[in-house]
């Protein structure tokens, strides 16, 4: 098929994802997803137990929020198992690990001082104070990133924010797609049974574009005071490319006999020497190349429409490259939830159309 047409970001994102058809973020994250799990050394099967596992927790927060836009509480196998109702949308999401735009939801934040806020009466047990926060953004063309197995963007905000308080009693972890949480969870040295939402995700509680954060950060309130010491609130943007977060606690919080501040760590991240250069991108390569990470774009019915590659070639080229679905076992590689492809040596051509088209060899 055609490349979809795509408008909102094409003014920085690389032209070749345009062609392929992979810029939107549905088709983004599952790349970090999959590399990540392999890094990790995961099976595809135990990747996708992980991220079922946080998406239930995540429906029995929204079953517990009024404001929640679905309030059913889901098992891990009713998360992860492709059906009627939870089609595949892009390799390894089904629908219901995506955000959930489709809501009609609003929220209010009133930022006051604490003197204004006696003033109003407002009881000491329900005042709460803003901490410590932190942004950092990564490279804003996600193609041409070093890798894909991590954030340092959302690894420098978290660990600012670790030097701020001991421990968190509660925390809201980001969950537009599950490898979000999975990548900060691991930072913040978090088990995969802690509950990473008190509002109930974006998959449940619904997913109103960049307003989810505003009602995150009620539900944190809410938290805060019904007995909660100290919540991390953690939100993040565009192709994982925009990272913040803030502490929200009971009680002042000073350090040095100063009140904690935003800290903005855009140039400790993109200097953090694990990071490396851009890549370089090569639109029409003729060359073996090893498979970095993949997913597969599936269409409105669920069917697999076709592959889309992340290769490195030999010259340390990258390129994005489609796998059709005419050949079904090279789409069945891609997918096998007993081994990850990552890793996999190819062959990437460029066809008469102008776009890069991935082999396995063998």
């Amino acid at each position: 098929m055609d490349a979809p047409k795509f408008q909102r970001a094409a003014d920085y994102v690389h032209a070749l994802a345009v062609k392929q058809g992979v810029a939107w973020p549905i088709n983004v994250y599952p790349l970090y997803d999959v590399a990540s799990a392999h890094a990790w050394g995961q099976t595809p099967e135990q990747a996708t137990a992980e991220s079922a596992q946080l998406w239930s927790a995540n429906s029995k927060a929204a079953a517990r929020n009024p404001y929640a836009w679905l309030r059913k509480e889901l098992t891990p196998a009713e998360v992860a198992t492709p059906s009627d109702d939870n089609r595949m949308i892009s390799w390894p999401y089904p629908k219901r690990m995506v955000a959930n735009p489709n809501v009609n939801q609003g929220a209010a934040i009133i930022i006051t001082s604490l003197a204004k806020a006696r003033a109003a009466g407002i009881a000491e047990d329900q005042l709460v104070f803003i901490g410590a926060g932190a942004v950092a953004n990564e490279p804003r063309d996600w193609l041409t990133r070093p890798q894909f197995v991590q954030s340092h963007a959302q690894a420098a905000v978290l660990n600012a924010l670790m030097r701020h308080a001991d421990a968190f009693d509660a925390v809201e972890l980001y969950s537009c797609f599950p490898v979000v949480p999975k990548l900060a969870r691991r930072t913040l040295g978090l088990g995969v049974d802690h509950p990473t939402s008190v509002t109930g995700g974006l998959s449940f509680f619904g997913g109103p574009l960049n307003n989810y954060m505003s009602h995150a950060a009620c539900a944190m309130v809410r938290e805060v005071r019904a007995g909660v010491k100290l919540g991390l609130v953690y939100g993040q943007g565009e192709f994982v490319t925009k990272h913040h977060a803030v502490i929200l606690g009971a009680e002042p919080q000073v350090r040095d006999n100063r009140p904690d501040a935003i800290l903005d760590l855009g140039a400790q991240a993109t200097a953090d020497p694990m990071l490396g250069p851009p890549v370089a991108i090569n639109e029409t390569p003729d060359a073996d190349a090893t498979l970095e990470t993949f997913t597969v774009l599936f269409d409105p019915a669920g069917r697999p429409d076709y592959g889309a590659v992340i290769a490195r070639l030999d010259s340390g080229e990258r390129t994005l490259a489609r796998v059709p679905a005419g050949p079904a076992t090279e789409l069945s590689l891609l997918m096998s939830a007993g081994k990850s492809p990552v890793g996999l040596r190819g062959h990437v051509h460029t066809d008469s159309a102008g776009l890069p088209q991935w082999r396995a060899h063998g």
